[in-house]
């Protein structure tokens, strides 16, 4: 068996989209080694070294930067309502969550940020995929999520209330492993019985959170809908707003000075209606009312943000809700993005680069450079002129070495 020091691949003479330079390269290689990317290029200039390296051939495939899912929840199949998971037996969810994983990873995307779970469960996942004992992509995880009582989420949440409880909440995930801290600020549709625009958590509390959160490094997403609550959470300067459906120009610009990013959750909106069970059909029912208002209204939301420079990332929502699952759920973001007006190259770099950022991982991810880490995928097919290409993935290529 070689060691980590010996892994190298050179995947040969397919096109390249780097996610930097606005068209792809055709006939072009990445030489990985050592888990980084040590060459990327037209294979008329391979360097000598990498010739001689195991060989991928791509002829035929386009090569990008594996996709990242900045807003997911991998504990929950998104097949069946959240309120009624919690009450399954743990280790069948944990079992259940090990072949999302390995979807996920198949689908290429090959890092998650969870923002919310059950029990911790998600950081199990998280070590039993950094100690190869499971496959999946690399993952930010913020343990459980942050409520006051009886707010959004409640029934898997960490209920606090007032800056000092929300502050030892918010330590207390930390002490667990949380990567980043995730709070409510307003009511959600996830939720029996909530108003999407009703603020919660108050500023002082997100701020005590924030405080928290930043003294150890950690970067705090606050779950948000309605306009007060992202103005609050951009006050209490949180790093990531979730959702935003109800921007203002106000809000955004708030956001801007502050530095606060957006995550679109665009799909989670928009369920395909196909294939239900009866249990997602009776969801569907419940939802539809309050998913036909958010849409109506986050086209708006965007257009706002792009027109005032707010720097904007995505993710799937994966397993928010009964009619959310982990099926090429980033693909879907990407065609929903490019639906609310952004180009194919625009949609993509918000799910490579852009989303590396909002991780903290854009010096390891995002871009197929060298020093980069060598996260590949394969797709039959070149995205930025088919998005179908998206759900045709080839080979996926992780850490240098291919996993799919």
């Amino acid at each position: 068996m070689p060691t980590e020091a010996e892994v190298e691949l050179l995947i040969a003479d397919c096109t390249l989209w780097d996610g930097r330079a606005p068209d792809p390269l055709p006939h072009a290689g990445i030489w990985l080694r050592d888990r980084v990317i040590h060459w990327t290029g037209p294979m008329a200039a391979c360097p000598s070294e990498a010739r001689g390296a195991p060989c991928l051939d791509a002829t035929g495939l386009t090569a990008i930067p594996g996709l990242i899912d900045a807003h997911l929840h991998v504990c929950w199949n998104g097949r069946e309502p959240v309120h009624s998971l919690v009450h399954r037996d743990r280790d069948a969810l944990l079992l259940e969550a090990v072949q999302t994983l390995e979807r996920i990873l198949a689908s290429g995307t090959t890092a998650v940020r969870d923002v919310g779970g059950q029990e911790y469960m998600e950081m199990s996942l998280r070590r039993a995929v950094q100690a190869g004992h499971i496959r999946g992509p690399r993952m930010r995880t913020a343990g459980q999520i942050i409520c006051m009582t009886g707010g959004h989420g409640h029934v898997v949440a960490r209920e606090a209330d007032g800056p000092e409880e929300v502050r030892k909440a918010a330590r207390e995930q930390i002490k667990a492993g949380a990567d980043l801290v995730k709070l409510m600020a307003t009511g959600g549709a996830a939720t029996p019985g909530q108003e999407v625009q009703a603020t919660q958590l108050t500023v002082e509390e997100m701020a005590a959170a924030v405080q928290a959160a930043h003294a150890m490094g950690r970067r705090v997403a606050a779950h948000c809908h309605g306009t007060q609550g992202i103005l609050d959470a951009v006050a209490a300067g949180v790093d990531s707003v979730e959702h935003g459906t109800y921007l203002t120009e106000e809000a955004a610009q708030r956001m801007v000075a502050r530095g606060t990013a957006l995550v679109l959750t665009l799909g989670v909106a928009r369920p395909d209606e196909t294939g239900h069970t009866p249990a997602q059909q009776a969801e569907a029912e419940r939802l539809r009312p309050v998913l036909a208002a958010l849409n109506d209204r986050v086209r708006e939301s965007i257009a706002i943000a792009r027109a005032h420079g707010v720097f904007i990332g995505a993710g799937s929502d994966a397993g928010g809700n009964a009619l959310a699952p982990h099926d090429f759920s980033m693909a879907r973001e990407v065609e929903h993005l490019v639906q609310m007006g952004f180009s194919a190259q625009e949609a993509l770099t918000v799910a490579t680069r852009h989303n590396a950022r909002i991780l903290g991982w854009e010096s390891l991810l995002g871009t197929l450079e060298p020093g980069k880490r060598a996260d590949v995928a394969l797709l039959e097919g070149n995205p930025l002129e088919d998005l179908g290409a998206l759900r045709r993935v080839a080979a996926v290529v992780q850490d240098g070495r291919r996993v799919l």
